[in-house]
């Protein structure tokens, strides 16, 4: 299992390289994938868009601290560490050319805040139900969360993976139960400011929310605050976009990364 030594911990990461130029002649831009919170990790992306992806460009996926097959330490979850994570990843992959983040759910807020940090980085950014900290975003995504760390008792929860869950669910179950009770995930959440940069992000931005998703106000913001961001509404799916209309996101991607390349030829 491939792992990088970053910013003091050991990623799982995954790099899908195709062979040779693109069947086009095109460039093969590098693109980094960032994923959600708790249960999600790189497969996300891995399983959807990155094989497609990879035809015409570099891919590079990792899990996020504490999550999937990378190590999972006691602190460091709020917003700016996991950026100082990603820019210790990319020195690490030798990627000083600016990148195309794609960001699912929380990871779109790791993937905006690097722009916002460090635009020289950033090439373009693809999001799909991004999450961003408005007044009172903070506070709603902690709470989420320690409902769902404190809401069962501990005995009803191992009722339930005896009862419910396969290995492999299992193994997953408990690894997202220790994650909420034994980090400061939920604090650092809490700690998070609202932003109000992102009429500073220069860079193509382009995002996609489901018409019955629970974070749908955000993409209001987002348009408001960034007028100049390409932004669909699909109808009947919800937060869980990514999964529920994966050809129909890979498809936008693909459209969106073949402008972002036709744009470098041209500028070349």
């Amino acid at each position: 299992m491939p792992h990088l030594r970053a910013n003091g911990l050991d990623f799982h990461v995954q790099v899908i390289r195709g062979e040779g130029d693109p069947a086009d002649g095109g460039p093969r831009p590098p693109v980094v994938m960032l994923h959600g919170l708790v249960i999600d990790n790189l497969s996300s992306w891995f399983y959807t868009l990155a094989h497609p992806l990879a035809l015409t460009c570099d891919v590079h996926l990792y899990d996020l601290r504490g999550h999937g097959r990378t190590q999972q330490p006691a602190t460091g979850y709020g917003v700016e560490a996991q950026v100082d994570d990603l820019v210790a990843l990319l020195d690490a992959w030798g990627l000083d050319e600016p990148v195309h983040l794609f960001g699912n759910s929380f990871g779109a807020v790791v993937a905006l805040a690097l722009a916002h940090r460090h635009p020289e980085r950033v090439a373009s950014l693809f999001l799909v139900e991004a999450h961003f900290a408005v007044e009172g975003w903070a506070e709603q995504m902690a709470g989420s969360l320690a409902l769902a760390a404190f809401g069962l008792d501990e005995n009803t929860s191992q009722e339930w993976i005896e009862n419910n869950a396969d290995r492999k669910m299992s193994r997953l179950a408990r690894r997202a139960e220790r994650f909420l009770a034994d980090t400061t995930l939920i604090q650092d959440l809490k700690d998070e400011q609202p932003i109000g940069w992102l009429p500073q992000i220069a860079c193509p931005v382009r995002a996609m929310y489901g018409s019955e998703s629970d974070i749908l106000h955000l993409a209001e913001a987002l348009q408001t605050q960034m007028p100049d961001c390409e932004l669909e509404i699909v109808p009947g799916t919800t937060h869980s976009l990514l999964t529920e209309q994966s050809g129909l996101v890979r498809q936008r991607a693909l459209e969106w990364m073949g402008r972002q390349r036709a744009g470098v030829a041209a500028g070349a």
